[in-house]
């Protein structure tokens, strides 16, 4: 008897654990769509992000026309709007931006390599 309260319990308790892993799951970062549409729209990828406040992130990015477009919907029944959305085109020429001094710039990568050349 002990031996079959001992497994009920221990099946109990990971039937437990995957319900509250079911329960208290956050949306992770990953792509969710790549467009074929029948247009050829492989060059759209849909990503979600991680709920906050409330609200659901979605990035639409379309690599053809070099945009990142954030959504935000409304869990409570607030819909689906436009949040941001950006042209990265240009961002791309950048060796380098930002104040963060993270790691070394690029030129002093730049130097150290052909240095080793």
């Amino acid at each position: 008897m002990f031996k079959k309260q001992g497994l009920n319990t221990i099946l109990l308790g990971i039937i437990i654990v995957l319900l509250l892993l079911v329960l208290f799951k956050t949306s992770p970062n990953y792509v969710i769509a790549q467009g074929d549409g029948g247009a050829g729209a492989r060059h759209v990828f849909a990503l979600v992000g991680n709920q906050q406040n409330n609200r659901e992130s979605f990035y639409l990015v379309d690599t053809r026309q070099e945009v990142i477009m954030v959504y935000e919907y409304g869990v409570q029944g607030d819909g689906l709007g436009l949040a941001s959305a950006r042209s990265y085109k240009y961002d791309k020429l950048l060796e380098q931006y930002g104040r963060s001094s993270f790691g070394p710039n690029v030129e002093k990568i730049k130097k150290e390599i052909e240095s080793r050349k």
